[in-house]
């Protein structure tokens, strides 16, 4: 537009008037308000900025996927469990994604569509398009009891190599790739298998209807490739206007400098031509990139063999326009590492970047959580330990200088000049948050304050010798949508060394434990896990249960105990038929099954439950939420009970269930004064949560499931002495419960920026 409006003033100072070139100045003012209207439009047509950006490098519990960044528009390829909360974290808005591309349907790469979903549509989208190489409307479909999308109209292009997608931003085109099976009996049976679940008395129990459904979308999968790799050409830059030359040449201002600009030559009206690559700088060329993955063996050979990759590949006659500027690998290590994949990869121009994407890298992405936890960690070591460092370990080698191991916040610029990778270190020094903590007016005094009382406190109940179990970690605290701070809800009850409960899973849930415990000691604490609770079907508090499974099957065959409400069992069924098999990982429990005073288990397989998980009894009961929303109560060997709420609001039920409890863990969504919103959205406030707890003769509460606008420093009454807060990696032992509320003060200190800004 500036440009415009220099040729324009530039005319004006020169006097053109010949062939009417500013003959009238009423004409050419609103021929340049025309132009400038006209101009605004092709803004982010013409000269957008883009970049490729690494959100989720695909380290163990991390996401893989990729942004494409433009002005206007975000492109995203793979949406991985935990995408939408390192979204957050690295202005990958959401809000601005009209295209999801998926190579492979696989959880990795799918895990995180529900909840970036519901999350983009809460931030205005009304459209968004799904390129896949399944059928993903029936994927939708699935997870519509849990996600609710009324707002959000889900589009799903044709896949067709004939046909790439195409709009202002780049040309994409498809490239199905087919399994090669090496014994073709195993087509059919390897497309859909039969669904069942494995119920109470260890028996195949098959879905009638689940199986009926199967019929027919195996005809369409048999039709339908199960993955897609992506070429991607990001549209050349348009070359500007020589304005000194259009001048030259006596054109004036109006639309002929539009044919111009587009590659057309003009004829003036005394007869001279006017060629377009005379007064316009030559154009950018196109840039070239390409996502795809390889995700066994049975791919390899359709990948390596396939036509379409041929141009791409160095030759003398196609170097230069058909040049890969980078290409995303979402390839496994023991696929990527062959020397068939390698020496496929040599074939590409020297200049192309590869990016890999796959378990063997180590960023998990995330500074927010790694800064709070150091930050808590100077209120009591032990109840908030230092997450573990892996996230901060160098990467493995690579074999060449141009492939690299994607790291969260790795930017490639495209336009307006492509540029090589760049690195970002998004993890600092621990003594910096420490430093920024310090300069807290009177924080140092209350801090050490704090000490003195915690000393006094643990000497008087001998906390240095109490037993190691049972312990409990707070793997996520927040609601509904997972931010910086605070996960989604799951607690890991952590019954003894060999044996631990999950109570919810939600999304993100596996990265939390990687975080807490390590790559390495993850997987032996996978191996605890003997049973699965999950309070009720909404999203933030299941979505995180594929995961986990698919990570455990890599570790034991040993089958869970997962009591889960009878409604989200037809979501189990479609996930096994469909995309890989979990259903070996567990076994079916209702939560009906175990519903108070009116067991319906067998006495032989409650009795096989409880001694599996080492514990005395289990009850749960109906809670006002939603649809099959329950409570629970554990009791442990010791006769220690410890309650937890799910979601509810202030509930009867709840009461007496949990009567004379030790621990009830129970949500406070909202802070008190908010009762009306609380009720309205069956949710309960930090005083109604404390009442439930009181009139049950709880002898501890501790408040979770956390809006977001209290990520910080939920705000709880004063003076409560058996209440406490919270905090996702907050790991403790019941006799250390009473520690709880001396933190509050401190915590309101430190966090004091956060009530500054929740107070305006």
């Amino acid at each position: 537009m500036l440009q415009i409006r220099t040729y324009f003033f530039k005319c004006i100072n020169r006097n053109i008037n010949s062939h009417g070139a500013l003959s009238n100045n009423k004409h050419c003012t609103i021929n340049l308000l025309t132009m400038q209207q006209r101009e605004k439009t092709k803004k982010f047509l013409l000269h957008f900025n883009a970049k490729l950006k690494v959100l989720g490098s695909g380290a163990a519990g991390a996401p893989s996927c990729i942004y494409l960044l433009t002005d206007n528009s975000n492109y995203m390829f793979n949406c991985g469990e935990g995408t939408q909360r390192l979204g957050q974290e690295h202005q990958c808005k959401l809000s601005k994604v009209q295209n999801i591309f998926v190579t492979y349907s696989s959880w990795k790469n799918l895990g995180g569509i529900p909840g970036s979903l519901l999350t983009a549509q809460a931030d205005g989208v009304t459209q968004i398009n799904i390129h896949g190489p399944e059928v993903f409307d029936d994927y939708i479909k699935a997870i519509k009891p849990f996600v609710h999308l009324s707002n959000l109209k889900i589009t799903y292009p044709l896949i067709d190599e004939s046909k790439p997608y195409e709009d202002h931003v780049m040309r994409v085109s498809y490239v199905p790739i087919t399994k090669v099976l090496k014994d073709t009996k195993e087509s059919s049976s390897d497309l859909v298998d039969k669904e069942y679940h494995i119920n109470a008395n260890h028996k195949r129990v098959i879905d009638e209807e689940t199986d009926k459904q199967n019929i027919n979308t195996e005809k369409k999968m048999k039709s339908t490739p199960h993955l897609i790799c992506y070429i991607c050409e990001v549209h050349p830059r348009r070359g500007k206007l020589i304005i000194d030359k259009c001048i030259n040449y006596g054109i004036p201002p109006g639309p002929l400098l539009d044919i111009l600009k587009h590659g057309r030559d003009i004829t003036k009206p005394d007869g001279t031509v006017v060629r377009s690559k005379d007064v316009v700088q030559p154009d950018t060329p196109k840039t070239t990139f390409i996502v795809l993955e390889c995700p066994t063996e049975e791919y390899l050979d359709s990948i390596l063999n396939h036509p379409t990759f041929l141009k791409y590949q160095q030759t003398e006659s196609t170097k230069g326009e058909y040049e890969v500027f980078c290409i995303f690998h979402f390839t496994p290590e023991n696929i990527f590492t062959t020397q068939r994949y390698q020496d496929w990869l040599k074939k590409f121009s020297s200049n192309t970047e590869h990016i890999v994407l796959n378990n063997e890298n180590t960023c998990m992405g995330s500074e927010a959580v790694y800064k709070n936890q150091y930050l808590l960690n100077m209120l009591h070591p032990e109840i908030f330990p230092l997450l573990n460092k892996d996230c901060f370990e160098k990467d493995k080698e690579t074999q060449s200088n141009n492939i690299h191991r994607a790291r969260t916040a790795q930017t490639l610029e495209v336009r307006p000049v492509p540029n090589c990778l760049l690195n970002a270190e998004i993890y600092k020094e621990p003594k910096t948050y420490i430093d920024e903590v310090l300069q807290i007016p009177d924080f140092t005094n209350v801090l050490k304050e704090l000490k003195t009382v915690i000393s006094k406190k643990s000497a008087e109940l001998n906390l240095d010798t109490i037993s190691d179990y049972p312990r409990i970690v707070m793997l996520g605290t927040g609601c509904s949508v997972p931010n910086k701070v605070r996960n989604t809800s799951s607690i890991l009850l952590r019954i003894n060394k060999d044996c631990s409960i999950l109570l919810d899973c939600g999304e993100g849930t596996l990265a939390q434990i990687v975080r807490f415990f390590g790559a390495s000691e993850s997987l032996n604490i996978l191996r605890t896990i003997k049973a699965v609770y999950i309070s009720h079907i909404h999203a933030d508090h299941h979505l995180g249960l594929m995961g986990v499974l698919l990570k455990r099957k890599e570790v034991t065959d040993e089958m869970l105990y997962l009591m889960a409400p009878k409604c989200m069992t037809p979501w189990l069924n479609y996930y096994n038929g469909q995309f890989e098999s979990v259903v070996q990982q567990y076994i079916l429990v209702h939560n009906d099954d175990l519903y108070l005073n009116s067991h319906k288990l067998s006495k032989y397989f409650e009795i096989t439950l409880y001694n599996k998980l080492n514990i005395n009894e289990i009850n749960t009961i109906y809670v006002t939420h939603c649809k099959e929303a329950y409570g629970i109560a554990i009791t442990l060997q010791d006769n220690k009970k410890i309650v937890y709420s799910g979601d509810t609001i202030f509930c009867q039920n709840l009461i007496k269930l949990g009567q004379n409890c030790d621990l009830l863990i129970h949500e406070a969504t909202m802070e008190s004064g908010l009762e009306a919103l609380a009720k309205s959205k069956l949710h309960s406030t930090t005083s109604e949560a404390i009442r439930v707890g009181k009139f049950m003769s709880a002898k501890f509460i501790l408040l979770t499931h956390f809006s977001q606008r209290y990520s910080k420093i939920p705000f709880i009454p004063d003076k409560e002495a058996n209440v406490g807060i919270a905090y996702d990696n907050m790991e403790f032992r019941l006799p250390q419960l009473s520690l709880l509320p001396l933190f509050y003060p401190c915590i309101k200190v430190m966090f004091n920026e956060y009530n500054k800004v929740l107070n305006e």
